[in-house]
């Protein structure tokens, strides 16, 4: 017998593109059983479903979602490695995480936001492949199911491989957040033809006790939403998350884009140089008078003598009260290190280099490459731009994170051939260090280095210039450092060093220093010689 659809396809020129319609049931549909809660709130699927088209594994392009409201559409893990459609259900902002329903498998997890992606507008098309069912016909005499009834309900449906389900009322609605639909029930046996189904209210009206079966619908009360359903995570002690619905992993394979050009030359070291900042790059960032914002890496070294900067860009129509416009920038290199990260996990990608076309690269100039370094967060790896500095005489090699304005050492197998698309975009930080005098000492510059990092500050940016000039390539010098809106060079606010003597204290300079700077704006004005010595040996 030829089984017809169940549904009828939603052919609007115009759905909502935030919405993915539920199956309305116009006849009779054959159907396998997903979850049973109760004769009042089962899930089943049309046996004809198109699930398996649905779920997505490797290679698969997966893009993050930019709401997380209760109601809205995502991908996430139904699997290991294999992602499936849901609904948002309630968020659980303690873990950073949300309670999900899976549209087409009818189950219900705990996803971290860091797992859900954007489901492609042409797969809001399909259907919910789970249909919420209420038997129409049967209710309870208790006017609530107990546990008992429940587990003689599911012992009946497991006597069924599958069943037919027909609308015990004619149902036209398709919104997404309808009630359930409500039918008769009746099983099937395999091979079993459908004129010789079983009424699954009959057998229950025979063995539960407390039921009451009608011939027309009687149970015609909404039903409650998904959201009311799920009660079992209302309790905070009990929330479970899966370790594969915690993060993606980190190797997860991306679509290679179709314009993708993957000759040998886009991989040659000698020809893969990365852009390092210049004054063209830099003059973007540029006010007119000439100074540009900038955020000090606290992590890296950081003297007058060699610090690392992320500048920002300063457009005038940006609201300064505001600091979005500052983190948008930064989202936009963190978007730009996940693209790194993306490509690089996909094995065709991953291009390990020998030692000897390492040596022979630093024999003509610079040489740069991609590594791959465990996250600090030990999710997996990272894949971070790097500069190769040195080979050590153990074929360790020494590199420098042009992104994260630092050195390190990593063995050679985690040294990877950097794709010529990569290069072209300069490091996140620049390198600066102040214009340097031959006259500064080394206990000068260590005496300078000590102080600089408890003056400037690392929170917020500061400005740089105007007097700036790069006198090689990547590395910018410059004669002032100030706060936003200050005049006060924060160079100058380095004390002197003590002068050391056979009849002199070693806060003699302090003191003088000091003198010099009462009345100022500056930390000493409120210390006494007792504070002063403190803080010279702290």
């Amino acid at each position: 017998m030829t089984e017809t659809s169940p549904y009828t396809p939603d052919n609007s020129d115009f759905p909502d593109p935030n919405s993915i319609r539920r199956i309305a049931l116009k006849e009779s549909a054959i159907v396998e059983l997903l979850r049973v809660e109760s004769p009042s709130s089962l899930f089943v699927r049309p046996i004809d479903h198109i699930r398996n088209q649905l779920v997505y594994k490797e290679p698969y392009s997966l893009t993050p979602i930019t709401s997380i409201d209760v109601g809205v559409y995502a991908l996430a893990p139904i699997e290991e490695r294999v992602f499936g459609r849901c609904i948002i259900v309630r968020n659980i902002e303690l873990l950073e995480a949300c309670r999900v329903f899976f549209i087409d498998e009818a189950v219900t997890a705990n996803v971290s936001w860091k797992c859900l992606f954007r489901i492609e507008e042409s797969q809001m098309f399909h259907p919910w492949q789970a249909m919420h069912i209420t038997l129409g016909r049967m209710i309870s005499l208790t006017n609530e199911w107990s546990l008992e009834q429940c587990r003689n309900f599911s012992e009946i449906l497991s006597d069924f491989p599958k069943f037919q389900i027909t609308p015990s009322q004619v149902d036209l609605e398709d919104d997404s957040d309808r009630p359930s639909i409500l039918v008769n029930l009746y099983g099937l046996q395999d091979n079993q033809d459908v004129n010789q189904k079983v009424a699954i209210e009959d057998i229950c009206s025979v063995s539960m006790q407390d039921v009451l079966v009608t011939i027309f619908p009687s149970c015609l009360t909404d039903d409650p939403k998904l959201a009311d359903l799920d009660k079992e995570q209302d309790d905070l002690e009990v929330i479970l998350l899966e370790e594969f619905r915690r993060d993606l992993p980190y190797d997860w394979m991306h679509e290679t884009p179709p314009d993708w050009v993957d000759g040998d030359e886009n991989w040659d070291i000698e020809k893969c140089k990365v852009n390092e900042w210049n004054s063209s790059f830099l003059k973007p960032y540029l006010l007119e008078n000439g100074c540009f914002w900038g955020f000090i890496k606290p992590n890296a070294t950081v003297s007058p003598w060699k610090m690392y900067i992320t500048p920002i860009i300063v457009e005038e129509e940006k609201n300064m009260s505001n600091e979005e416009w500052i983190t948008e920038q930064f989202s936009q290199k963190l978007e730009m290190q996940r693209q790194f990260d993306d490509f690089y996990s996909i094995p065709q990608n991953q291009r390990p280099l020998e030692i000897d076309e390492i040596k022979f690269a630093l024999t003509s100039g610079r040489a740069y490459a991609i590594a791959a370094v465990q996250h600090r967060k030990k999710t997996g790896r990272q894949w971070l731009r790097v500069e190769i500095l040195d080979v050590l005489p153990n074929n360790n090699l020494e590199v420098r994170f042009i992104d994260q304005g630092i050195h390190g050492f990593q063995v050679l197998k985690s040294i990877h051939s950097i794709h010529s698309s990569h290069t072209k975009h300069p490091p996140f930080v620049i390198e600066m260090g102040q214009f340097f005098n031959d006259s500064v000492s080394d206990t000068d510059m260590e005496w300078g280095n000590e102080h600089w990092r408890y003056i400037v500050p690392y929170d917020i940016p500061v400005v740089f210039g105007p007097k700036l000039d790069f006198v090689e390539t990547g590395k910018l010098l410059f004669a002032e450092v100030r706060n936003i809106d200050e005049e006060e060079n924060l160079l100058d606010d380095i004390p002197p060093q003590p002068v050391f003597t056979d009849q002199s204290h070693d806060s003699r300079s302090w003191n003088e220093f000091s003198n010099e700077k009462k009345g100022e704006n500056w930390e000493l004005r409120e210390m006494d010689e007792e504070d002063i010595d403190s803080y010279i040996s702290a």
